[in-house]
């Protein structure tokens, strides 16, 4: 697996198949997944795009909350309001 450490790209086409991302900045990009492995730790999306490249049974590897089917509850979950300590 390839690790991309501390990258932040800009508007570019991004193939995520075996990679890791550590502590990265992806703004602006298009994002392909095929149905490889793919982390990321510390890193964030801005404004970018995922396609998929494989079919349908490729996205079934993604984490739920990244899937396009996923449920709306795992997409954007809830949080009471008065949750915390009382």
């Amino acid at each position: 697996m390839q690790v991309l450490e501390n990258w932040h790209p800009q508007g570019i086409t991004v193939y995520m198949d075996d990679k890791r991302f550590l502590n990265c900045v992806l703004t602006e990009c298009k994002l392909v997944y095929g149905g490889g492995d793919v982390t990321w730790e510390n890193t964030q999306f801005v404004n970018c795009q995922l396609t998929f490249d494989g079919g349908r049974a490729t996205h079934r590897r993604l984490p739920a909350e990244l899937r396009p089917d996923a449920p709306p509850e795992k997409v954007a979950p809830t949080v009471a309001a008065n949750s915390g300590v009382n």
